[in-house]
């Protein structure tokens, strides 16, 4: 009788530690390589292809790594083009008060 209760016990014990041990298993998502902003500042059509899967996915991946690097790229792009180039000059002067 003794051992019938140890080998329940036992038995128990196993299904239970391989019980944990499976909870603690989760299917991840291959990680994409992460892209630096320089990357996507270079990659025009990357970088629109990203935004665009960020913008259709906004509570999946839009804080990702990749999407917040597309996303300032992007930015700088445009404040670039914005701003006009070296050919343009300084458009106007900052004055700054004077410390009297």
């Amino acid at each position: 009788m003794n051992t019938k209760k140890t080998v329940t016990a036992v038995s128990m014990a196993v299904g239970a530690l391989l019980l944990m041990t499976l909870m603690g298993c989760e299917t991840h998502q291959p990680q994409e390589e992460v892209r630096p902003v320089d990357w996507y500042e270079a990659n025009d059509p990357e970088r629109a292809a990203k935004l665009n899967e960020c913008k259709n996915s906004p509570r999946s991946i839009d804080a990702t790594p990749n999407c917040v690097n597309a996303s300032r790229a992007e930015n700088n792009v445009k404040a670039n083009a914005k701003w006009g180039t070296s050919s343009e000059g300084v458009r106007t002067v900052p004055t700054l008060p004077s410390p009297n």
